[in-house]
């Protein structure tokens, strides 16, 4: 049996047209939904109180989708300083805790995350 993944859901806070998604059953496995809180690598255009509003309603609706399929959405909130810190401190941890082999994620395209994006498929290698 494989290894389970995870797969980071980021801005595609559904389940339908999920790319990440459909490569992640593809393979087989289980997959570990979960969604890293770290507004600090999104300066400088951190979330304000609105996004934060419509972020918490999103994935309280997400939550209950993936529990009403027998899984459930893992939350964290990435540290802010030190060797662990940002997304990608939170994944390796993740990683570490649930023995996944993987990690998937959608592709984003604003310049700044497509660089952390890069640095992190290679970190992670």
């Amino acid at each position: 049996m494989p290894s389970p993944l995870l797969l980071w859901i980021r801005q595609d806070l559904r389940l339908t047209d999920q790319p990440a998604l459909a490569a992640a059953l593809d393979r087989g496995g289980a997959v570990l939904p979960v969604f890293v809180w770290a507004p600090e690598e999104e300066d400088p255009w951190s979330p304000g109180a609105a996004s934060r509003w419509w972020l918490h309603h999103s994935l309280a609706r997400l939550a209950a989708d993936l529990d009403a399929r027998g899984s459930r959405l893992i939350l964290r909130r990435a540290a802010t300083a030190g060797a662990e810190a940002g997304s990608i401190g939170a994944l390796r941890a993740l990683l570490r805790e649930t023995g996944a082999g993987a990690v998937y994620w959608n592709r984003r395209y604003e310049p700044a995350v497509i660089a952390r994006d890069k640095s992190l498929k290679q970190s992670l290698r």
